[in-house]
């Protein structure tokens, strides 16, 4: 029965991926050692998340979504073992009245909430980047972080980068002991120190745990930045709406294309670290003062600002010359996927002639920007599948001694003349060397 639950609930862009990708990596592991991992998939964590913040955008996706959290409630309350983590960045949003919610709906677990919190300044531009991958059109110059006034729906403003105003929407009910502050290291060192202090906050230590997984990059250099932007003032229909700006400007363009091109720092405006070293100094402070277990040093949180152009600095020269570069790739791009497409349809009409040409192309489209993602959690889904069958055979071995049991009772219930007492005693031994 679950005992303690550990709710890793942001600051987005603080390592949070690279943390998700060895708790899913080790699923197995941790399941030995009787921690579960929350959520079969990163979807369903997204949901439980866009229930908790009571996301409009629910109402436009497929009815499963809308009773997410509640089964992660429910993994969480049916694991055998005595800890569960639930890892996902944007819970940091959620209101006070919110996480009061769900701590109601865990109530009778002990609740421990942490939350991973880095350098305050180099996150003014990579939320910016965030907004940019859904059509952002304002320049890095003349924007800031949304406050946290902006409600539930500004997941890249202070309400989420903030830790300690996270910490005290989430902590408000609960120890401070309980509350855990893990900062990103900010010098150069032991390149999993990350994992070491998110492991100690959640009290988990079990030995041979993978830590080599894949470190995704997805931040965008200087220009591709600046020319992704430009593109966000020229899209129009039907790139509109969170669905297809996450697949075509963000999946397609940002991650497939842009984020491969350069890897040029993105500085700050003087308005923009003034605001972030103010916001930081502040957070240092509050944390210290609310007594909460901090795992690292506050000081990692301070502001720091990259000796670095601001996009708006990229010139026309280097802009065309990032342009050019991405045309070509999506060339190559649809190129490929139109070979694939074809391939795919040519074996499918090969395998059933009347089929409509139209459907056999729409079956033999591949996303090859997605293809490592997809890989990915195919190789998740194949280590959850072994551990799965490793639970079927234990399953199977209870079975087993149940049935065992059930014959020594029946020996035992017969008449004793019905009996061989011999028989019996042998029986009984068997199963107490065995089973007990």
């Amino acid at each position: 029965m679950t005992e303690r639950v550990y709710l890793h609930v942001g600051a987005p862009k603080s390592g949070t991926t690279y943390l998700q990708r060895i708790l899913e990596a080790n699923r197995g592991p941790l399941a030995d050692a009787g921690v579960l991992v929350v959520g079969d998939t990163h979807v369903d964590r997204i949901h439980a998340a866009m229930v908790v913040r009571e996301d409009p955008r629910l109402d436009s996706l497929p009815e499963r979504a809308s009773t997410a959290w509640d089964r992660l409630v429910a993994q969480v309350r049916g694991w055998r073992g005595p800890v569960a983590i639930l890892s996902y960045e944007l819970f940091a949003g959620a209101s006070a009245d919110q996480v009061a919610r769900v701590l109601r709906d865990l109530d009778g677990i002990e609740v421990h909430v942490v939350i991973t919190a880095r350098d305050l300044g180099r996150g003014v531009p990579s939320a910016w980047q965030e907004r940019l991958k859904f059509a952002l059109t304002t320049p890095l110059e003349k924007w800031r972080p949304r406050p946290e006034s902006a409600g539930v729906r500004a997941e890249w403003g202070w309400r989420t980068m903030d830790p300690a105003g996270v910490a005290a929407r989430w902590g408000a009910e609960l120890p401070p002991e309980r509350v855990h502050v893990v900062t990103v290291p900010t010098t150069p060192g032991d390149e999993h120190e990350l994992w070491r202090r998110f492991a100690a906050a959640c009290s988990i230590d079990p030995p041979g745990l993978r830590l080599d997984v894949e470190r995704a990059n997805e931040s965008l250099g200087l220009v591709a930045a600046e020319l992704l932007r430009r593109v966000n003032e020229k899209v129009r229909e039907p790139i509109t709406g969170n669905r297809e700006q996450a697949l075509w400007l963000r999946d397609t363009l940002a991650h497939g294309i842009l984020a491969r091109l350069g890897r040029e720092p993105i500085g700050l405006t003087d308005r923009q670290y003034a605001d972030a070293t103010e916001r930081a100094d502040a957070a240092i402070a509050a944390i210290a003062e609310a007594g909460y277990d901090v795992r690292g040093d506050l000081d990692d949180l301070r502001a720091t600002r990259p000796d670095a152009r601001t996009p708006g600095e990229a010139t026309e020269g280097e802009l065309l010359e990032m342009a050019v570069e991405t045309i070509v790739r999506l060339l190559v791009l649809v190129r490929e996927r139109t070979r694939e497409r074809d391939a795919a349809a040519r074996t499918t009409l090969a395998r059933d002639p009347d089929e409509s040409t139209v459907v056999a192309l729409g079956k033999g489209v591949v996303r090859r920007i997605t293809a490592p993602r997809v890989e990915s959690r195919a190789e998740d889904l194949r280590a959850r599948v072994a551990e799965l069958e490793a639970e079927v055979a234990r399953s199977r071995e209870l079975q087993l001694r149940v049935a065992e049991l059930s014959d020594v009772v029946t020996e035992l219930l017969l008449p004793p003349r019905s009996t061989d007492g011999r028989v019996t005693a042998k029986a009984l031994n068997t199963y107490r060397a065995q089973s007990l």
